[in-house]
């Protein structure tokens, strides 16, 4: 009959094992706010992310960056912050522009997903890591108080 040996050392603690890391310890490099809004470009409808929206460029935005053609489309053309309120009501002011958010790489950005509409929007996040680490709903006022909810 044969025997299996358990090896009772090979899951031990390590320096770091998996699972230990404490999120709450990062610091966090940037904070982007991105607010979904609507506006009028040419008399449409558009929805933008903080005051752009996005218009599709003729050459695909991966070729362009790996062959380095300028004018393609613009890094840093999505604030990191929606514009303030004009305070009349009116519809905010939106742009259309082939806008690329850039980031260091192995930066730690805490990304918070702002959507004053009155409809659900959905979100698409790409990147090496994306963790959604907490959600909260802010009241009338928009200000950022939820990290103690979390």
């Amino acid at each position: 009959m044969d025997r299996c040996r358990t090896n009772l050392t090979a899951s031990g603690p390590r320096p770091n094992p998996q699972g230990s890391y404490h999120y709450g310890s990062i610091n966090v490099t940037r904070t982007i706010r991105l607010a979904s809004s609507a506006g009028l470009v040419g008399g449409k409808r558009r929805y933008a992310v903080n005051g752009v929206s996005f218009a599709e460029a003729d050459t695909p935005l991966k070729l362009a960056d790996y062959y380095n053609i300028s004018g393609v489309f613009r890094l840093g053309g999505i604030p990191d912050a929606p514009p303030p309120a004009n305070g009349t009501g009116a519809a905010e002011e939106v742009q259309n522009e082939t806008a690329v958010m850039d980031s260091d790489r192995r930066s730690f950005v805490e990304v918070v997903l702002d959507n004053g509409e009155d409809s659900v929007q959905t979100w698409h996040l790409d990147g090496y890591s994306v963790f959604v680490v907490g959600y909260c709903m802010l009241g009338s006022t928009r200000d950022m108080t939820c990290n103690e909810q979390n």
